[in-house]
Formats: C-alpha cells, sequence, structure tokens
C-alpha cells in the first residue's frame, strides 16, 4: 500500500515504522528537526517489548508532489488539525481513506469537512509512545491495539486491505461495526488517564494505590460518558467498572501524553481532552464539575506553553 504518514509523534512515527518494517511503501511527513534528523539518520524506534531499530525512510515537509495514496495515517495533535488538513488534497484519489487516530472525538467532523465524508475512517490506538529526541520513537507501553471502520460500519475492500496491513506489523487490529461508540470509549479513558496523571504528576500505580484519587479518576469517566449519551452516542453502561479494570491493567509507572507535554512545558491536548468535555457538558446540561476542575488547573500551564510557541 501507498501509506503518508501525517503527524510522526508517537502514534504516527510508532505505528508507520511497523508498516515500513513489514513492507509497506510509507512516506512521513514531519517538520523542523524531526525531519532533518529522519533524513539524516532514519527513523529509530526504541520499545518496551523489542530491540531497538532504524530505518531508512522517505520523509518530506510538503505533499505537493507526493501523488494520491491509499492511505493516509492523520495522527497529528488535535490542535494541528485544522493546519493539519491543508497538507491532504494531493494525496487524495478516489478511494484514498483518511484515518484518524487522534485523542479526542471532534477531529473526524474537522476532517470531514476538509476532505469530505466518504475519504474518512476512524480508529483509536492503545499505546503509550513518545518522540524522545528527533528521529526517535519511545514506546513505553500500552497493549499496541488499533481498532478503526468505516464511519458508517460496512466492511469495505479498502479497510480489508489496511486491516491485513496492520496485522503483517504483529500488532492486535480490530475492526469495528460501531466505531463512533470505540471511539468515545477510548475518549473516556484517555480523559481519565491524561487528566489525572497530569494534575497530579503521578503514574497510575500511585493513583490507583490512594482509594479518594481513583475515586476521582473514576468520576472523570462517568462524566465522559454522560457528555457522550447526551450527545446522542449509545455508550453501554458500566463505564466505571471498565475503566478500572483498564487501569487496573497498567503498569504501575504508566503515565499519559497530557503528562508528558505538561512535564516538558509543550502545548498539552487540553481542550481535546477534559476542555471538550467542559463544553459539550454544557452545550447538552450535563455537570462535568471533576473534568472542570482538571481543565481549569491545567490551564495556566497551557496557555503559558502557547506563548512559548507563540
Amino acid at each position: 500500500m501507498r501509506i503518508a504518514v501525517i503527524g510522526v509523534g508517537g502514534v504516527g512515527g510508532y505505528f508507520g515504522a511497523l508498516l515500513h518494517r513489514a513492507g509497506q511503501d510509507v512516506t512521513f511527513v514531519a517538520r523542523a528537526e524531526h525531519l532533518a534528523a529522519m533524513r539524516a539518520r532514519g527513523l529509530r524506534v526504541e520499545s518496551v517489548i523489542e530491540e531497538p531499530f532504524e530505518l531508512p525512510v522517505r520523509a518530506t515537509e510538503t505533499t505537493g508532489s507526493l501523488g494520491p495514496a491509499d492511505l493516509v495515517l492523520f495522527a497529528v495533535k488535535a490542535y494541528d488539525t485544522d493546519a493539519a488538513t491543508a497538507l491532504l488534497p494531493p494525496l487524495l484519489g478516489p478511494d484514498t481513506a483518511v484515518l484518524t487516530l487522534q485523542n479526542g472525538v471532534d477531529n473526524i467532523d474537522k476532517l470531514i469537512d476538509a476532505v469530505g465524508t466518504p475519504h474518512v475512517l476512524a480508529g483509536t490506538a492503545y499505546i503509550f509512545s513518545t518522540v524522545a529526541a528527533p528521529g526517535v520513537i519511545r514506546h513505553t507501553g500500552g497493549p499496541r491495539r488499533i481498532v478503526f471502520g468505516e464511519l458508517a460500519g460496512a466492511r469495505t475492500v479498502r479497510v480489508e486491505a489496511i486491516y491485513t496491513a496492520f496485522k503483517e506489523t504483529g500488532i492486535t487490529v480490530e475492526l469495528s461495526a460501531h466505531i463512533m461508540v470505540e471511539v468515545w470509549e477510548k475518549y473516556i479513558f484517555i480523559t481519565a488517564q491524561g487528566g489525572m496523571t497530569a494534575l497530579t504528576r503521578l503514574p497510575i500505580g500511585r493513583i490507583r494505590s490512594d482509594a479518594e484519587t481513583f475515586a476521582m479518576y473514576l468520576d472523570v469517566a462517568d462524566e465522559v460518558a454522560a457528555v457522550g449519551r447526551a450527545c446522542g452516542v449509545p455508550i453501554p453502561d458500566g463505564q466505571r467498572e471498565r475503566v478500572r479494570r483498564f487501569a487496573e491493567a497498567l503498569e504501575p509507572g504508566s503515565y499519559s501524553s497530557l503528562y508528558h507535554d505538561l512535564t516538558h512545558d509543550r502545548r498539552m491536548e487540553l481542550d481535546a481532552l477534559p476542555g471538550t468535555v467542559v463544553r459539550l457538558g454544557r452545550l447538552h446540561g450535563v455537570p462535568t464539575p471533576v473534568c472542570r476542575a482538571i481543565y481549569a488547573a491545567l490551564r495556566p500551564y497551557d496557555q503559558a506553553a502557547r506563548s512559548e510557541v507563540g
């Protein structure tokens, strides 16, 4: 498959590297020092489950000369979605799939506005990984699982081909006929994991060990699920227990990308996680006091990081 990866961060860089290693024709679209490092030395992947490996890769900053792709792996930070959609038109052929593996629940609508519903696939990636240094992706934990599907739930030729490509990398991959439920299920978990590890500056093991703190973590799950149902998503009951089980299965030292960005003075996906819960809660009349507290407490750090970037 001809694959373009837009957003060569922890998710796009890691899964793009696995697809490239498995024999797919992958081009990485990146910027600045990350791009320069990949051009000079290739892409290095470090992982908790295997020996590090390095790959020579094709990397570019623009897409104008690439031509249509079979698959665009769209994995930029949520706050970069609008800007990154400008890279998509040269990559689009009649059957090109743009698969978002981003955090949050409103990126799908932005992609639909940019390229049209027929091109868009929704997905979720369950992994903890970051850019450790320019040209270096570090996988630190998580099940390496991807769930994706057509928005209308059909099992099309293109999703079957993408499924096979991911399967050949050795990860766990699933096709879903109800992908928006899957997207919200992940959103419930990452808003709890991201918000609470960033707020407390503690890993999940320490959070689990204190009953009050872990109860707050699970309260986040309840709030997000309530907002999702108010938005019309048929999220099944029992989210508190599902999130508890997932959290208890994590390595004690697991943090989140929100925590990682906070502690490295970087802009966070704060608006995409607790911020969107608060906004949609107000829109639909659903109280979100815990998410609001997390959002308000972390906003000054995010605003400071934005000022530095600006």
